[in-house]
C-alpha cells in the first residue's frame, strides 16, 4: 500500500490524491486501506519514510563516511554519493518534488522531519570532518558543524534547478566540479598539495 501511495502521491500530488486512488493502485478495496491507516496523512508519513529510505539507500552513505584517508578521497566519495542521488532522481524525478515541495507544505511536523533529514546528514558530514581534522588531513581551523550545513546548502541551487525542470547532466557536472573544487580547497590543510 505504501508503494502504491508513493506512486499516486508523486504522480498527482498529495492534496489531489484520494484514498480511492491509492486503493485502486494497490489493487485493494478502500476499506482495506482504512484497516491499516487512519487517514491519508498517516499514509503520507509512511510514504515520506519510504522516500527518505530511497534517498539514503541510493547515496550509499556507508561508502562515504569513515572510509576516506585524505581530502581528495572524501571529496570523491561525496561526489560519487551525489552522482548516485542524481541517478535516483533521473529514474524517479517526482521524488524530489514529493520531498521538497509536497511534504514541506503539508504541515509543520512534516517540514520538521525533512529538516531533521538535513540535520542528520549535516551531522554525518561534521563527524567525518572532525575525524579528518583529528587525523590531520583536514585543516584545523574549520568548524565541522557549520561546514557540514554549508556543504549541504551548496546543493540548494541544484535542487531548485531540478524542481524547475532544468535538470541537465552537463550543468550538473559543471556545478559539481565547481562546488567540490571549492570544498576541496576549503578543507585541505595549507601545507597539503591537491
Amino acid at each position: 500500500m505504501v508503494d502504491a501511495a508513493f506512486e499516486v502521491f508523486t504522480a498527482h500530488g498529495y492534496e489531489a490524491t484520494a484514498i480511492s486512488q491509492v486503493a485502486a493502485r494497490a489493487g485493494i478495496g478502500q476499506g482495506t486501506v482504512y484497516r491499516y491507516f487512519g487517514s491519508k496523512r498517516e499514509i503520507l508519513d509512511h510514504v515520506i519514510d519510504l522516500a527518505n529510505e530511497k534517498v539514503i539507500e541510493a547515496m550509499e552513505l556507508p561508502l562515504v563516511f569513515g572510509a576516506a584517508n585524505d581530502v581528495g578521497e572524501l571529496v570523491a566519495a561525496v561526489r560519487a554519493a551525489v552522482e548516485r542521488l542524481w541517478s535516483l532522481l533521473d529514474r524517479e524525478p517526482r521524488l524530489l518534488r514529493l520531498l521538497v515541495v509536497e511534504a514541506g507544505a503539508i504541515d509543520p511536523e512534516l517540514s520538521h522531519r525533512l529538516f531533521g533529514l538535513e540535520a542528520m546528514t549535516a551531522s554525518l558530514i561534521a563527524g567525518e570532518l572532525t575525524r579528518g581534522r583529528e587525523e590531520g588531513w583536514i585543516r584545523r581551523d574549520i568548524d565541522p558543524e557549520v561546514l557540514g550545513h554549508t556543504i549541504l546548502a551548496l546543493v540548494g541551487p541544484w535542487i531548485v534547478r531540478e524542481l524547475l525542470g532544468a535538470g541537465n547532466p552537463a550543468i550538473r557536472a559543471r556545478s559539481m566540479t565547481v562546488v567540490f573544487g571549492l570544498v576541496d580547497k576549503a578543507l585541505r590543510p595549507p601545507d597539503c598539495p591537491p
